[in-house]
């Protein structure tokens, strides 16, 4: 029986701590580590800045935590709380 392994991409669904984007409070800042979803989504956000290493400041989140706001190379953006959710992240100080 053969064995495959499933290929690690740059940027995929799995993340190694299982910090989500989703889970910084407000004025945490974060490092992205992987991104999921799929292949265009991972490009808009590609786009937007937010890549591999990126830092980002959650900034705040809107009454029902949807969507929040961050701070990413010094412009702020919102997202949703399912897109952000598809984002690891780790913590830093």
């Amino acid at each position: 029986m053969l064995n495959f392994k499933k290929p690690r991409h740059r940027l995929s669904t799995e993340s190694t701590d299982g910090l989500r984007l989703s889970d910084l409070k407000p004025g945490e800042k974060g490092r992205i580590t992987e991104i999921g979803g799929s292949e265009q989504f991972r490009q808009r956000l590609i786009e937007l800045g937010l890549t591999k290493d990126a830092e980002i400041w959650i900034d705040k989140y809107a009454p029902l935590r949807d969507p929040l706001e961050l701070i990413v190379r010094g412009y702020h953006l919102s997202l949703r709380g399912m897109d952000a959710q598809k984002i690891a992240v780790e913590r830093i100080n």
